[in-house]
């Protein structure tokens, strides 16, 4: 930086030379930052901030330090607004990073380190019978997820309170700590005024802000603000007023009042005051103190994320308490520097141990407040600042000096000055370095967070392709197998189907072919013919249906050896020895509903005369021994299929003795009667010959025919029943029917066997598709999840150089 001045117009122009590194905060990049500042001493008026109640003109003329001190104010002004808008876009972004985490965690759980040692802002702190939970490996996946989704949604409330903090032109400082150790009495003693209760015994229950009146009018009074309402000075309705003489009483009432805003007038000059230097509106809040109960210590806790410098007052005789332990630490995450006060240092009789002993904590507590201990630890005697200074409405005793204070105290006036140059000089650093420094552990948490979650699922997008690399060859080699084994074992099925309709189509045919000239039933005679006729139909019927059960028991077996064959091509397949193996074929169980009742039907029907004659030529010469069967009527005999019961034997044998006596006499006699009288040929033809020849020829072949017909009546009625049985198996398609059961009865039990087989199979498929489509489904989240925490981790690191390179250590220390 680079200040010349030019005498003739009273003018003084500054180069500002800012650092390379600032290029990287977008709005330094957009060309919009200032490089020269040309300030104006001669028409400058009144301050470049808010100014106090008094309001002052610069003089025209000025001398050359104090132009100098106030070109410097104006840089500090520029770069402290430069920085805030940096640190306020650095959260915006943070903020829009934290919710897509938290989207994302809802859909895919965001993985947790397995020890938080090295998280300051997302440390879980998960607490289990009383001891910190230190290994989270144990912990389930989700519920850490779900944990760590509730903490970066509290992260996001800070950062947005963090940002009305830095927009926030005032300054609140916030005096904390443990019960008894003189808060109220050291805010007193700040003020130069008695005006907090002071009391041996906790007093201090409420919330107390103490706030410069300017705001309210000039007009010193209490607003106690309800417990559930937000506070509004324009709106009365949100709180109520009391006068300042009855803060002692509502300090107790924590039950009523969540917060007691204090308007009263600080009486010093502006360059001694705290809540009114014409730079900064700053306000002094006294909270209950830390272990008073675990309501209070929270609500103390919920309120670091909105102030901006934490005072924390220790008795020395106390030293740290657990509490006040776990409070620094807290707010070392946000507040690189706390104003540490040791109060009631009077009262301690080695001090220089006592202060050795304190220091050595807050070594161990906060190391950067440590290492600044001259300008942030100070051990001091509140209660003899105070001993003198007017109350609520007095003008203090008349020891006091005009200021309010009653004795020099140089211990006290060190942290004074300290604290108002930290305040006052360096607000950049007051208001925003908390905010910086809350960043970049924000940011180192998120980096060490994303880093992890992206390892995490590259490898088992990894694990994930070898996964799925193994398993959709088996998928593959399931589907073909599947299609071959499906269509052989319907060949198989298909081919016994039909082996058992051949089957059975060919055994009801032949067996009714084969019975036509075989008399089944013995013939008893005419006498009882009614029997013989039912007996042969139903032995008729009954050689039909026993081609049937033949049929049913070849299938029976056949349908067996399938089943076998089926089982083992599954299990072949399958890999599987025990498909089907708790289950049995039970071939007693196969055709159990016959219907036979249609073909017995044949045996009721009416019998008429007709189905007793069935005359033949070839079976009448046949029956006399002159067919071709036999060589001679010398050799005649009956064949072997020929079975007549004794009378019918002897019925033909009488018929053809007394045919062949009557009819060889008859034709002796009248041959020699021929003979004797022939004259000629044509007396053959005359009446009298014909008479003598032809008479007994036709008697004989009667006899003859009588007896054929009488000896044809057990296989006429045969053959006519056999004709009849094929009329009817013709009509109701007997033969088909019954074959086509038997398949069909043969396929159901095979596709039963076929559909177990099937089913295993297509469970072993769905299962492996299930398994590879969840392969798939996870490898897709892995490449989402891992694309989103690159990006996001980008993101970061981008976001990590900014903040960063946010100069306010450096800048701040190099105007003082």
């Amino acid at each position: 930086m680079v200040d010349k001045t030019t005498p003739e117009d009273n003018k003084t122009v500054v180069n500002l030379d800012l650092d390379d590194k600032d290029d990287k905060n977008e709005h330094h990049s957009n060309g919009n930052a200032p490089t020269q500042l040309i300030f104006n001493g001669r028409d400058l008026e009144g301050s470049t901030l808010v100014d106090g109640q008094h309001h002052h003109k610069i003089p025209p003329t000025m001398e050359g330090n104090s132009l100098t001190q106030d070109i410097d104010s104006h840089v500090q002004q520029l770069k402290y607004n430069d920085n805030r808008v940096a640190l306020d876009r650095a959260i915006n972004a943070l903020v829009d990073i934290l919710r897509q985490m938290v989207e994302e965690n809802k859909s895919r759980p965001v993985l947790y380190p397995t020890t938080d040692n090295d998280l300051n802002v997302l440390k879980l702190n998960i607490k289990m019978e009383h001891s910190t939970v230190e290994d989270y490996s144990r912990l389930n996946k989700d519920s850490l997820a779900h944990l760590l989704s509730e903490k970066v949604t509290n992260v996001i409330r800070h950062l947005f309170s963090l940002k009305d903090r830095i927009d926030d032109t005032a300054s609140k400082v916030f005096v904390t700590g443990d019960l008894n150790s003189g808060k109220s009495t050291f805010c007193n003693a700040l003020l130069r005024r008695k005006i907090l209760p002071e009391d041996q015994q906790p007093c201090t229950n409420v919330f107390c802000e103490v706030i410069d009146p300017r705001d309210n009018n000039g007009l010193e009074e209490v607003h106690a603000v309800p417990i559930g309402v937000t506070y509004n000075i324009r709106d009365e309705s949100t709180y109520q007023i009391f006068p300042i003489s009855e803060l002692e009483s509502l300090v107790y009432q924590s039950s009523r009042y969540s917060i007691l805003k204090i308007y009263v007038h600080d009486q010093r000059p502006i360059e001694q005051s705290l809540l009114k230097n014409g730079v900064v509106d700053i306000s002094l809040i006294d909270a209950p103190g830390l272990n008073l109960d675990s309501y209070q210590t929270t609500q103390v806790f919920s309120r670091q994320e909105e102030i901006d410098l934490v005072v924390f007052v220790v008795n020395a005789a106390d030293l740290f308490t657990l509490s006040g332990r776990e409070f620094i630490t807290a707010a070392a995450n946000e507040k690189n520097l706390i104003f540490i006060v040791i109060n009631k240092f009077d009262c301690i009789r080695d001090k220089q141990r006592c202060k050795e002993r304190i220091l050595n904590q807050i070594s161990e507590l906060s190391p950067q407040t440590h290492k600044d201990a001259s300008e942030f630890v100070h051990f001091v005697s509140s209660e003899e600042v105070v001993n003198g200074l007017p109350g609520p409405s007095d003008d203090g005793d008349e020891n006091s000096d005009p200021n309010g204070n009653p004795r020099p105290d140089p211990d006290f006036d060190h942290l004074e000055a300290s604290l108002r140059k930290f305040v006052l000089e360096k607000r950049a650093v007051s208001k925003l370095l908390p905010a910086k420094t809350y960043l970049i552990n924000l940011l180192d948490d998120l980096d060490t967070v994303f880093k992890l979650n992206e390892r995490l699922y590259k490898e088992n997008r990894d694990m994930l392709l070898g996964q799925l690399d193994e398993i959709t060859p088996q998928y593959e080699k399931a589907m073909s197998s599947s299609s071959k084994i499906s269509g052989h074992i319907d060949r198989l099925i298909e081919t016994t189907a039909t082996e058992c309709y051949n089957f059975t189509r060919d055994a009801i045919k032949n067996t009714i072919d084969n019975i036509e000239d075989t008399p089944l039933i013995p013939f008893p005679g005419l006498n009882d013919m009614y029997r013989f006729t039912k007996e042969t139909r139903m032995a008729l019927v009954d050689k039909v249906l026993g081609s049937v059960d033949a049929s049913e028991r070849y299938a029976r077996q056949k349908t067996l050896e399938t089943f076998e064959i089926i089982r083992d091509v599954g299990r072949k397949a399958l890999d599987d020895d025990n498909l089907l193996a708790d289950k049995s074929l039970r071939d007693d169980y196969m055709f159990t509903s016959k219907k036979h009742h249609q073909l017995r039907r044949v045996i009721d029907e009416e019998i008429s005369v007709k189905d007793f004659f069935d005359p033949s030529y070839e079976r009448f010469m046949q029956a006399i021994g002159l067919s071709g069967t036999f060589s001679s009527v010398s050799n005649t005999s009956s064949p072997s299929w020929w079975v007549l019961s004794g009378k019918q034997g002897q019925i033909w044998k009488n018929s053809l003795s007394a045919v062949a006596v009557y009819s060889s006499t008859k034709i002796f006699h009248n041959g020699l009667f021929m003979v004797k009288n022939f004259v000629s040929i044509r007396d053959v033809f005359n009446w009298r010959f014909l008479q003598n020849v032809v008479t007994p020829l036709s008697i004989g072949v009667a006899i003859v025919s009588v007896s054929y017909l009488v000896y044809d009546i057990p296989t006429a009625f045969q053959r006519k029943s056999i004709q009849r049985i094929k009329r009817h198996l013709g009509s109701t398609d007997y033969i088909h029917n019954n074959s086509s059961r038997v398949s069909k009865e043969c396929t159901k039990v095979l596709n039963y066997a076929s559909r177990e087989v099937m089913n295993s199979f297509r469970t072993s498929i769905d299962t492996t598709a299930a398994k590879k489509d969840k392969i798939i489904s996870q490898l897709k989240d892995s490449e989402q999840s891992v694309q989103f925490y690159h990006r996001l981790f980008r993101s970061i690191r981008t976001q990590g150089e900014i903040v960063r390179g946010i100069k306010i250590d450096n800048f701040y220390s190099s105007v003082d």
